[in-house]
């Protein structure tokens, strides 16, 4: 059975959003955790090392000074990603910057989240078993992922 892509241009240019109210619910939630850990950890916290990318995995002093000089402007550029989206979470349709404000945004969920599950790119996140504890993490980052790709469809 084919699903209908939850995210679609329009004639106008703009972008079609097809969420329920149920999974606008669930975003804000995410994306409010997502701003609270941008804003209050610092880089030695793993939930977060693939928000802040090492940029010299082989010089310790020469990333710090990376982390240094360019933390504060990803982070400024994270949150203000995630204000854009809190500030559309109800919208039915978005403009082409928005739209681009989502895609961090729910790429960056779902980073954070991979990371907390150790996904990989073998792992079948829709596998797993239903007493596995963290299958309801799985499932959430497969619903991420599938709503990250209707986003960069729609965008083709």
């Amino acid at each position: 059975m084919l699903r209908r892509a939850r995210v679609r241009r329009t004639r106008k240019g703009t972008f079609r959003f097809d969420l329920t109210g149920d999974e606008r619910t669930v975003l804000r939630g995410l994306f409010e955790q997502l701003a609270s850990l941008v804003r209050g950890e610092g880089p030695s916290d793993e939930r977060v090392r693939r928000l802040f990318p090492t940029a010299y995995a082989n010089d310790a002093d020469a990333d710090a000074e990376y982390q240094q000089l360019t933390r504060d402007d990803l982070v400024a550029s994270r949150l203000a990603a995630i204000d854009t989206v809190l500030a559309t979470i109800d919208a039915a349709e978005l403009d082409a910057d928005q739209l681009d404000a989502w895609m961090a945004t729910v790429n960056g969920v779902r980073l954070v989240l991979g990371t907390m599950l150790s996904v990989d790119e073998d792992l079948d996140v829709f596998a797993a078993a239903a007493d596995d504890p963290d299958a309801e993490g799985y499932l959430l980052y497969g619903y991420l992922s599938g709503l990250l790709n209707d986003m960069v469809e729609a965008v083709l």
